[in-house]
């Protein structure tokens, strides 16, 4: 915390980059349901209210969701672990991932039959990706695997990727959270220096972690963890939501 402070005294700047589900907001039942805590939200206005605070969400949530969850303003979004990003005068989206929406409808029409048996499980449609929660079927876990593997492999325009109870069906592209934080970054052009903490917790946050270390040494991971896993290209790290809330607090009273 003091090198951060410091490094931002120095550069003039800060750079945050915040995953959503599970960092800024606590994981929960249904993603309609996720919110930011009144007091992380506080601290948050608090500290970007300070001169030289850059702030940017990058969520596997659609960028239209994140954005009205979030709901900060003037700030960028990365939807879709980055396939389309939008805010502070940017706006992009994948154009691979978008020509892929076609094959994605019918796999997901696949999908929903298959799971309208399994209570607790669902199909959401996120546009450029899908998302398959079986946090509420926990025992019926073989069975949505079986079904979203299924209807998607075989599809060589399509991959499946996991994430904490929840799969995900995306366009196969190069593209992940890592090099839509290096776009942001690019666009933003940081100071030399300045310190850039990406906030996330889950394996797709993983990929930014690993792409902040070809950044400099004073960019990072902060994972948000606990009980942290056996290996993270994160070097530093925070036991939940809540305490990203109290870090949030400490950065804007050290200055």
């Amino acid at each position: 915390m003091p090198a951060w402070r410091d490094a931002w005294t120095r550069s003039g700047q800060l750079v945050l980059l915040l995953d959503f589900d599970g960092t800024l907001a606590p994981i929960v039942a249904r993603p309609e349901m996720a919110e930011i805590p009144r007091r992380t939200r506080r601290a948050l206005d608090s500290l970007m209210a300070l001169p030289g605070v850059t702030v940017a969400v990058v969520s596997g949530r659609g960028l239209a969701d994140v954005r009205e969850r979030a709901a900060i303003p003037g700030i960028a979004y990365a939807g879709n672990h980055g396939m389309e990003i939008e805010g502070a005068g940017l706006h992009r989206i994948h154009p691979e991932a978008a020509a892929a929406r076609p094959e994605l409808e019918v796999v997901a029409r696949e999908i929903g039959y298959v799971l309208g048996a399994i209570d607790g499980a669902f199909v959401e449609d996120k546009g450029l990706t899908l998302s398959i929660h079986y946090r509420q079927a926990a025992e019926r876990e073989a069975e949505v695997r079986n079904a979203v593997h299924g209807a998607a492999d075989g599809r060589p325009g399509l991959q499946v990727t996991e994430g904490k109870m929840v799969l995900e069906v995306r366009p196969r592209v190069e593209w992940d959270k890592g090099r839509a934080v290096l776009f942001l970054l690019d666009q933003m052009r940081p100071p030399e220096g300045a310190p850039v903490l990406y906030l996330g917790d889950d394996r797709t946050d993983e990929d930014a972690f690993r792409a902040l270390a070809s950044w400099g040494a004073s960019a990072e991971g902060v994972l948000i963890a606990d009980p942290l896993p056996a290996e993270s290209a994160a070097r530093s790290y925070l036991r939940d939501p809540a305490e990203v809330g109290e870090l949030f607090e400490a950065l804007a009273a050290g200055r």
